[in-house]
């Protein structure tokens, strides 16, 4: 009887570790892409201040090989839908080889500065970094 419980847990843990139990990706939130002299920027984050407001990100969101991200709430708590209004955006990368300055990473020295409307994506570029061959 135990045998069978243990057997029977043991194969239910697998069947999950297999199905892929566990957290999701959040999906759903404001769409946008990064890039570099018109080249995606994959293994990046981008966190999103309201540009009254630098303090504390409102969220953020990673980017895809093609530099395509969505954004999220933090601690990935549900998808984020903008207001219109002007957004600050900072970068750092989060795996990607390529070195972004410095004045990216801060949020009040970003030059990346969006007057965002329903319905647009937000779409941030980041001049001349040197890419990985």
């Amino acid at each position: 009887m135990i045998r069978s419980l243990i057997l029977g847990s043991l194969a239910t843990l697998l069947l999950c570790a297999a199905s892929g139990c566990g957290p999701h990706p959040v999906t759903g939130g404001t769409p946008g892409t990064l890039t570099t002299s018109g080249n995606p920027l994959g293994e990046m984050q981008v966190n999103v201040y309201l540009a009254a407001s630098l303090d504390t990100p409102i969220g953020f969101g990673v980017t895809a090989a093609d530099g395509s991200f969505e954004l999220v709430q933090p601690a990935a708590a549900g998808p984020l839908q903008l207001e219109p209004g002007k957004y600050h955006f900072t970068v750092e990368s989060v795996g990607s080889p390529i070195v972004v300055p410095k004045k990216y990473a801060d949020s009040k020295t970003t030059p990346l500065e969006v007057d965002w409307q329903p319905g647009a994506e937000i779409k941030l570029e980041i001049p001349g970094l040197k890419l990985p061959r």
